[in-house]
């Protein structure tokens, strides 16, 4: 027995202010940002709308608190958040807070209350091509303090709205492209691997797969813009996968890599890709038969290692080079754990099966 959902409505379009004037209700609203959206983007949306651009990548519980706070006065009616997963999942917890009329995101963490019937409709457009957050029901809160990764997870968190734009990307840097992008590329294969999978995200996952294994290697200035449709399409199909199974082993094993080393989340989620395909690929045969005929013969694994090559050379792609050294892997090892990410990897693992992982790419 299975089943699938999407409780987010997706709209695609090429132009962004047309694409937002089809999306919007009358009433007041509220834009949530990345610091440096493009004037004419944030131009598309009714004149007056008030803004808030301090959202930081990996945001911690203070800086979700003030954005809340700004947030409640207003009483917007809708809320357009614009940018990667840190933005995305700061408006879904704004958008929450309001709907229970929780002023505490701590409290949020704790219970979320039953969301009133009229919650400010959010349109979630990301302008990277790996977060997924657009279409999830959880977000993402950083204790650095604690050492610990916090979601928040509610069926009242997913957007109403995914709106996909590739020119909203088209800024975006290329080495949080290429993490964007190797993100989008675990989601898949965490949704493949997952003992949450059903068929709908199989082929969801499948799809993200195929279109990430075409157009990653493409990822240099300047980049085409059908690379960045190419990839954002790819990072929706991941999105849609993911979203159903949550991630599994690849994310567990890459939170203490970013909170102890600095590792970006999505590098950090990649590098362990190839030693858990390994792992998990044996106890899906059919399934690993179906991607490699969907890559057009090409191994798995001998597409990971292509994609892993490609990635080593234009970003730092190694444990040792984010400073960690052999004796660290004992202590990642046991920080990798998280309840509801390791136990959705269709092969158990045990802190040695994790040390090894972390062994192989100490560099």
């Amino acid at each position: 027995m299975w089943r699938y959902a999407c409780d987010a409505a997706i709209h695609w379009g090429d132009e962004w202010p047309a694409l937002l004037r089809s999306l919007l209700p009358p009433g007041p609203g509220l834009l949530i940002h990345y610091p440096g959206l493009p004037a004419a983007d944030a131009a598309a949306l009714p004149a007056g709308t008030p803004a808030y651009d301090r959202v930081e990548a990996n945001p911690t519980l203070e800086q979700v608190q003030r954005a809340v706070d700004a947030a409640l006065p207003l009483r917007p009616r809708w809320i357009v958040a614009v940018g990667g997963g840190s933005v995305l999942d700061t408006a879904k917890i704004v958008r929450l807070a309001l709907a229970c009329r929780c002023p505490s995101v701590e409290a949020l963490l704790r219970a979320v209350p039953g969301p009133g019937r009229e919650r400010p409709l959010l349109v979630a457009a990301p302008t990277t091509h790996g977060t997924g957050a657009e279409l999830t029901a959880w977000s993402t809160v950083w204790d650095v303090g604690g050492g610990r990764k916090l979601s928040l997870s509610h069926p009242a968190n997913v957007p109403d709205i995914a709106a996909y734009c590739p020119p909203l990307t088209a800024g975006l840097p290329l080495p949080a492209s290429l993490s964007s992008t190797l993100d989008a590329l675990a989601h898949a294969l965490e949704a493949l691997w997952n003992r949450g999978a059903n068929p709908v995200s199989d082929e969801m996952a499948m799809a993200a797969v195929r279109g990430i294994a075409a157009d990653l290697e493409r990822l240099d200035e300047p980049v085409p813009l059908e690379v960045r449709a190419g990839l954002l399409r790819a990072s929706m199909f991941a999105g849609l996968a993911f979203a159903a199974t949550r991630t599994a082993a690849a994310h567990s094993i890459s939170y203490p890599l970013t909170l102890r080393l600095g590792v970006p989340h999505g590098i950090a989620c990649a590098m362990t890709l190839p030693a858990l395909w390994r792992i998990n690929a044996p106890h899906m045969a059919a399934k690993a038969g179906r991607l490699r005929r969907s890559l057009d013969g090409e191994d798995p694994a001998a597409m990971l290692e292509r994609l892993r090559r490609f990635a080593a050379t234009r970003v730092p792609f190694t444990l040792s080079a984010y400073g960690a050294r052999p004796r660290d892997a004992g202590d990642l090892a046991r920080a990798s754990f998280t309840k509801g990410r390791m136990d959705n990897n269709l092969v158990e693992l045990d802190e040695d099966a994790v040390r090894g992982i972390l062994a192989e790419i100490m560099g």
